[in-house]
């Protein structure tokens, strides 16, 4: 009895402490150490056992991305998933602010860690986006499809035509276009499964970030206007439960109807009830 009150008011410590690096409450937290312990406890959090719960939990199904979001989430390169790793993870994932998803696309496309996007990289993380079909395409029709997506892409990405996507070419052309943050692969879960992932763990299932929530079309205002977004303040809510109105599914509690969007924008306004 006395181990188990000594367990639970350990990770109740551990909860406290990851509260103030994450987006998630105390409470939230320490739901998630929960469900990390019993992940752990059929084994070891190794790539294998990670990338099921991400394909499982998460919706990410593409075999490069699997390796690479793992590799992103293993920051001390041990092989294992830790507690730690996993709330900070998954706190990005379904509440990271713009700069936040960003940057952690940036390191899951950036494979040998140069701060430099070359064409290498983006047909490795591309390769899983054409499959040959009999009849349809065969293998040198797919290898120069792949060249000219890849070409297609470092135009979008290249802001300064140098050959190499560089971190801050990227962020432009993010801001500029929020759908080129996965345009290099499928790196974030979708929306439906962000939400029923949440519901695990939390009443606030609804609030979570999405590449056409507020933050992002302040973002792409100030951009229109001039700014750099390199130099543009990054900040964000103190509010752990919500980092802004979302777009596609509104703010938990919310009485205001989602906002709606036009064009391209319009298919992804979906109010999930």
């Amino acid at each position: 009895m006395s181990e188990r009150i000594g367990k639970q008011k350990n990770t109740l410590e551990v909860a406290q402490k990851l509260s103030t690096k994450t987006r998630f409450s105390t409470d939230e937290c320490r739901s998630l150490l929960t469900i990390h312990q019993r992940i752990a406890a059929l084994g070891k959090v190794d790539r294998l056992r990670f990338r099921e719960v991400l394909h499982t939990a998460f919706d990410i199904t593409d075999d490069v991305m699997l390796d690479r979001v793992y590799r992103v989430f293993d920051k001390d390169n041990d092989g294992i998933i830790s507690d730690h790793e996993w709330v900070e993870g998954v706190s990005l994932l379904c509440r990271g602010t713009p700069d936040q998803l960003i940057d952690f696309c940036y390191m899951v496309y950036d494979i040998n860690g140069d701060k430099s996007l070359a064409r290498e990289e983006l047909s490795h993380c591309l390769k899983g986006g054409l499959v040959p079909y009999a009849g349809v395409m065969n293998g040198d029709e797919i290898e120069e499809a792949m060249r000219e997506i890849v070409e297609i892409g470092m135009k979008k990405l290249d802001r300064d035509k140098d050959g190499q996507i560089t971190q801050p070419d990227f962020t432009n052309a993010c801001y500029y276009d929020p759908l080129l943050l996965q345009s290099i692969g499928p790196c974030l879960p979708p929306a439906r499964s962000l939400a029923a992932f949440m519901a695990i763990f939390t009443e606030n299932y609804r609030s979570y970030s999405t590449e056409w929530n507020d933050e992002w079309k302040e973002q792409q205002r100030r951009v229109e206007l001039g700014e750099n977004p390199l130099q543009i303040d990054r900040t964000f809510s103190k509010d752990k439960t919500s980092t802004s109105s979302v777009l596609v599914v509104g703010r938990s509690g919310a009485k205001s109807k989602p906002q709606k969007s036009k064009g391209r924008k319009k298919s992804m306004s979906k109010n999930y009830k």
